[in-house]
């Protein structure tokens, strides 16, 4: 009670520089912490060897982007996805043996066979996939893909788990581990700390339905910027063990996802509620409330990518106006009680005081490179994931032409 009285106070304090304050100072905070969660599985299954993705029939490949074994495809979209008639990536709902976890995108490639349906996948996939499905460029697919393998997979066989480790030869691993991908203050995943069941990974239905009350339906991104302050307002007044590492720019990259690769045509469709949902696993019941059945995330039908393909610079574009719009959050966490704030020092990634100093697109670019390339700040009393040589030398081949551009130092 204390927290959400806290909460209240500090956004009628907030209401007049950020409108949406007023807003969630009139939501019911405290149903944000009653989540609607059922885990899929209490044991993570072992899914070696992996089955693999289902091949593109060469009937299709003017249906897609034509990527290939991980290299650049056409960039050309605008098509429908799945093609008519392919029906090797039609929806096939996961099993209890299948493993799904905390990125939409991901689940949904699983359910399609567009990666391997048992959340075993690789680099080659993945970047495949991206440009495949959503029509990325390949600097941008190659850029998510070395991130998560680097981050949460095993860059001697450039493979991932999409969720729960699952058998892979690499400890800790998997895109569940807490504080990597998987971050607090996400779009609908409830805090690691603040989850009755350990479920930091699914689609929390309270938060689905708190997101599209708070866009009105219409995730653009003009509505996704203040969404992610009040996402983090709420982690920072109500979880004693918040952490807001540089990760949260990531989670800002994915929070631009509904406008530019989940609507339909991508930027020149609608980001709305009816076609947003499948992709979160959400279905709308007669009285206007959404269910969410974790795991199943699908595509809509007759769906289409985007005709022209978006790439690295621009997703880091919008990260930077992103993170402005949220009224710049500082990086840090809580210290064991809410509203306990420290902030992060993390100076070879240009944050001070959990101040980022330079937040534009060269800033941000730069911070990632760092983050892939060298070491990532996990908690506030310097705890960090060192890269390794191997993994160093594994992204920095993947992306060295990726960040060309930006003017990032040496690592």
């Amino acid at each position: 009670m204390r927290s959400t009285l806290l909460l209240l106070e500090s956004l009628a304090l907030t209401a007049t520089a950020f409108p949406w304050a007023a807003k969630l100072a009139n939501s019911d905070i405290s149903a944000l912490q009653s989540p609607s969660l059922v885990k899929r599985a209490d044991v993570c299954p072992v899914n070696r060897p992996r089955k693999g993705a289902a091949p593109y029939n060469e009937y299709y490949p003017s249906k897609y982007t034509g990527a290939r074994n991980g290299q650049p495809g056409t960039g050309k979209g605008g098509v429908q996805v799945p093609a008519p008639g392919d029906t090797a990536h039609a929806y096939e709902a996961p099993s209890s043996t299948d493993i799904r976890g905390p990125c939409p995108g991901l689940n949904m490639a699983a359910n399609h066979h567009f990666i391997s349906h048992d959340g075993q996948t690789t680099y080659n996939e993945m970047v495949d996939f991206a440009q495949n499905v959503f029509n990325w460029r390949y600097d941008l697919a190659a850029f998510v893909a070395t991130f998560g393998i680097v981050q949460d997979g095993n860059v001697l066989t450039g493979e991932l788990s999409i969720g729960c480790n699952g058998g892979q030869q690499v400890p800790n691993t998997g895109l569940n581990t807490h504080d990597k991908f998987e971050a607090d203050s996400s779009i609908t995943r409830t805090d690691y700390y603040l989850s009755p069941n350990g479920d930091n990974y699914g689609v929390n239905e309270t938060l689905f339905n708190y997101w599209n009350d708070f866009c009105n339906g219409d995730f653009t991104l003009e509505c996704m910027g203040p969404y992610m302050r009040s996402r983090y307002d709420q982690s920072l007044h109500t979880n004693g063990n918040f952490f807001n590492g540089p990760l949260f720019l990531f989670a800002l990259g994915t929070a631009a996802l509904p406008f530019q690769s989940f609507a339909s045509y991508g930027n020149e469709g609608t980001p709305s509620v009816s076609t947003i949902a499948p992709f979160w696993a959400a279905t709308r019941t007669s009285t206007g409330h959404y269910t969410v059945a974790p795991g199943t995330e699908r595509l809509p039908s007759y769906w289409y990518n985007r005709p022209t393909s978006l790439s690295f610079p621009e997703i880091v574009g919008q990260v930077s106006d992103l993170y402005q719009a949220a009224g710049s959050p500082a990086f840090g966490g809580n210290t064991g009680k809410p509203d306990s704030f420290v902030g992060l020092e993390f100076p070879q990634g240009g944050i001070e005081g959990g101040v980022l100093k330079n937040s534009t697109p060269q800033g941000v670019a730069c911070l990632f490179y760092q983050l892939v390339t060298d070491f990532i700040p996990l908690s506030l009393d310097n705890q960090v994931l060192q890269l390794s040589k191997v993994s160093q030398i594994f992204a920095k081949s993947k992306l060295t032409s990726v960040f060309a551009n930006f003017g990032c130092p040496a690592l």
